[in-house]
């Protein structure tokens, strides 16, 4: 693929985007990917798993960095979300509640919007 010109540039790589998936795809799919990470890790190159959205919420990593909030929904109950993925020393973000129900703040944002008139 290397010396393949439809791939040679970024912009080449763009133009024959179908066809270069469609290599990699059948390339990759040789190995599971534990030997892909590896072998990219051992030439220095930045990589890790795309996870299935039920392993997002048991992955160490993602527990290690706080990213997994738990709710407890008025509506549906327990449930997991992500949390926030930059972490900033002086100015810290939080997942501080749950997703709205449908309307739940209407009236609050409504008058917000009427006092700044």
């Amino acid at each position: 693929m290397a010396s393949d010109p439809r791939f040679r540039n970024n912009a080449e790589r763009v133009a024959h985007n179908k066809a270069l998936v469609a290599l990699l795809s059948a390339k990759l799919c040789r190995q599971p990917s534990e030997y892909w990470l590896a072998a990219l890790e051992k030439a220095g190159i930045p990589a890790g798993p795309v996870l299935y959205y039920d392993e997002v919420f048991t992955d160490p990593h993602m527990l290690a960095r706080e990213m997994v909030a738990v709710w407890d929904h008025p509506v549906t109950g327990r449930f997991a979300s992500l949390g926030v993925p930059v972490k900033l020393s002086a100015t810290p973000g939080a997942v501080r509640r749950p997703a709205p129900r449908l309307g739940e703040h209407t009236d609050e944002v409504l008058g917000e919007v009427a006092a700044a008139k």
